[in-house]
């Protein structure tokens, strides 16, 4: 069996199991936190493989990572017993995406990445994220990015399709045209 249909198997059965439970968004929230926790720090991805780290301390960091009291019990809190004692910290990142792909696609969310050369005021996302909405009809979830190398304009990923408004795209697309027209010599 793959680690990839491992992940999957684990994130989908998380998944059934809050939605039977009326948890899921609470565990798609405490996944979000923790998912960011890993993405700013990548010594806690590496502390999870690590032999020499107990279980108790995993279970710990785990928790404390999902912004989560030690003493708490839920069951996503049972979640990460159960990664941990079946071995498994090792494909958190996978189970984390794919029950926030469940999630999404159960409650109707299309997830938003909008990447810009510089930081964009809340009222610009805001007036993107009710535009995509009047088209979609769906929640839109909207991740924002800051590229400097972008120089200018924005690209924009909704779900699986990408557009790409920037300068940099801009004058990609200049050069070719003109490499084309004068070759090289």
């Amino acid at each position: 069996m793959t680690n990839g249909s491992i992940a999957k198997r684990y994130a989908k059965a998380l998944f059934e199991e809050a939605k039977d439970q009326f948890v899921d968004q609470q565990v798609y929230e405490h996944l979000g936190v923790l998912y960011a926790s890993m993405k700013s720090e990548p010594d806690l991805q590496m502390a999870l493989i690590n032999p020499r780290v107990t279980p108790e301390k995993k279970y710990t960091l785990l928790l404390l990572a999902s912004g989560l009291d030690p003493e708490a019990t839920t069951l996503y809190t049972r979640f990460l017993h159960l990664l941990i004692e079946n071995r498994r910290e090792n494909q958190l990142r996978l189970i984390i995406y794919v029950y926030r792909d469940l999630y999404r696609e159960h409650h109707g969310i299309d997830r938003v990445v909008f990447e810009t050369a510089t930081p964009v005021d809340d009222k610009t996302v805001e007036r993107l994220v009710q535009r995509i909405h009047s088209h979609t009809h769906r929640t839109v979830e909207c991740e924002r990015k800051v590229n400097p190398d972008l120089i200018g304009g924005f690209r924009l990923r909704i779900g699986d399709r990408r557009y790409d408004y920037s300068y940099k795209h801009q004058l990609e697309k200049i050069r070719e045209s003109l490499g084309a027209t004068f070759p090289r010599t």
